[in-house]
């Protein structure tokens, strides 16, 4: 029986005292809650009903209003399963979601949808030839990021970076024909041979590849020049003979990349429409080779110091 529960209803209403059977209530402490929440958010003056099931509100204005205890009790119990079953299933997607096996999946599909045609399995892949090729093409961007890196730090020193004497202006000029040359010799060599790139792709692409071998070799040797007076006059030409072969590299690969991009649609994807998801992952392929060789050349540059073993190191490359 909860007539006569004591209460806190009225803002300014006095405590009543609680009858011995009121202690033998079921849930006593829930009923407490119920009642002062509603007391506290309805503007009761008064609670009181005989019968357990209900609770009956008189506000100040003398108007009754009814709140059935039943209801009340089951919604709160509700709201306790709710939120049991929420937190087992966060707990549960917590448990997949580290799980290892879970894990390596979902770095594998990363990996394949970054870098590998989709829709295409590693077989597929490995019979077609497109695993030996992006592996042995990766492996040569790889090496020619290193060697760039080791060109570009000879070069500083070629144009006077941390020698006595030196000026900006200088340096900047070297730079100026340097570019310029690469440029007139890349639009002269379009000029010539641009009719003929779509007839022996193989060959223009060995032909790119040993141009730019050739244009760091050169920019790697030009500053040695600079310790022999009568030779030194001789490091601008080298520097410009450089960037040349490797503006020539730039518009022979340019020009064989969409072929053999075309070439790898057809043969793993089985349309030439996948041309373009096809140079998207030779992008990234190229980008993730790129980020590995900065890596690599920021924790070697310590070992460029000394020109033997910087001609050593690109040998090796």
């Amino acid at each position: 029986d909860i007539r006569n529960i004591p209460l806190h209803a009225h803002h300014n209403s006095s405590r009543r005292k609680c009858p011995d059977n009121a202690t033998n209530m079921p849930q006593r402490g829930l009923l407490h809650l119920a009642l002062l929440l509603l007391t506290s958010n309805k503007s009761c003056h008064a609670l009181a009903h005989p019968v357990h099931s209900k609770i009956i509100s008189r506000k100040s204005d003398g108007r009754f209003e009814t709140f059935p205890l039943g209801n009340f009790e089951e919604n709160i119990n509700d709201d306790v399963g709710s939120s049991r079953d929420v937190v087992s299933s966060i707990f549960d997607a917590t448990q997949k979601f580290l799980h290892p096996a879970a894990t390596l999946h979902r770095i594998q599909s990363a990996f394949r949808s970054t870098f590998l045609p989709a829709n295409n399995r590693l077989s597929t892949l490995r019979s077609s030839g497109y695993l030996s090729y992006i592996l042995y093409d990766n492996i040569q961007d790889l090496s020619t990021s290193l060697r760039s890196v080791l060109a570009t730090k000879r070069i500083l020193e070629g144009v006077g970076v941390g020698r006595a004497g030196a000026t900006a202006l200088s340096a900047t000029l070297n730079f100026l024909i340097r570019d310029g040359c690469g440029m007139i010799a890349s639009l002269l060599f379009t000029s010539y041979a641009a009719h003929s790139f779509r007839r022996n792709v193989k060959r223009w692409k060995y032909f790119a590849d040993i141009m730019v071998d050739i244009g760091i070799t050169l920019e790697i040797i030009a500053p040695s020049v600079l310790a022999y007076p009568l030779l030194s006059g001789y490091f601008l030409p080298l520097l410009c003979l450089g960037n040349v072969c490797k503006a020539l590299c730039g518009v022979a690969a340019g020009a064989c990349g969409g072929a053999l991009q075309m070439h790898w649609a057809v043969k793993v994807m089985g349309t030439e429409e996948g041309i373009s998801e096809v140079a998207a992952k030779n992008g990234a392929q190229r980008t993730l080779m790129g980020g590995i060789g900065l890596v690599l050349a920021a924790l070697t540059t310590k070992w460029f110091g000394d020109v033997k073993t910087a001609i050593g190191l690109y040998c090796a490359l």
